[in-house]
């Protein structure tokens, strides 16, 4: 198991990828905004197992941070505690963090609720069914996580990052999250 982790960590972080609201990948059309996803009316299953609205989740005018990930993911595990930080320093500010798990959310319930417990998440995490997932990704059917997408109060696309490095990953993110906090104008060091 352990090397599977390493594998999977090793291939992530070699295709570790940032794009913008500008940019996006071969197989993608723009970029969707909060609006589109909304108009979907996906919706998700919470830890307990009740189904809810994904919009309600969202909410309205509030920077958002949406993370694609799964417990089996070695680079997922190492952006977790970074989202927590964004939790705790932006939280205050409106930021809503919801972690879109892509795992069973019958058969891995509870593997998932324990470790959400275990590391400490303390922001939303829901079950993701495949097509939010196909939604932001061209339609394609096999994850590249984690995928981390970063909305402004505007609901426009500030950021997406595909895997997780711990150096620049951690970098490119907090920029992004400032700058959808801060309405578009990301802030400088010491403001």
């Amino acid at each position: 198991m352990k090397t599977i982790l390493l594998l999977v960590s090793i291939f992530t972080i070699t295709l570790f990828t940032t794009t913008s609201a500008g940019n996006s990948f071969a197989q993608q059309a723009a970029a969707p905004t909060l609006d589109q996803l909304k108009a979907r009316k996906f919706t998700v299953t919470t830890l307990d197992g009740k189904r809810v609205s994904l919009n309600s989740l969202i909410g309205e005018g509030k920077p958002v941070l949406l993370d694609f990930w799964a417990t089996w993911c070695g680079p997922c595990r190492q952006e977790i505690p970074h989202l927590k930080e964004m939790v705790k320093k932006y939280g205050k500010d409106g930021l809503i963090v919801i972690g879109l798990n892509l795992e069973d959310p019958v058969d891995d319930r509870q593997a998932v609720k324990d470790f959400v417990k275990e590391y400490g998440v303390d922001y939303q995490t829901v079950f993701a069914p495949q097509p939010i997932y196909q939604f932001f990704n061209g339609g394609a059917a096999s994850y590249r996580i984690p995928q981390t997408m970063v909305f402004g109060a505007d609901g426009a696309l500030v950021k997406r990052l595909v895997g997780y490095s711990p150096r620049a990953g951690r970098e490119i993110l907090s920029r992004a999250v400032e700058k959808a906090v801060g309405g578009g104008q990301e802030k400088r060091s010491g403001q």
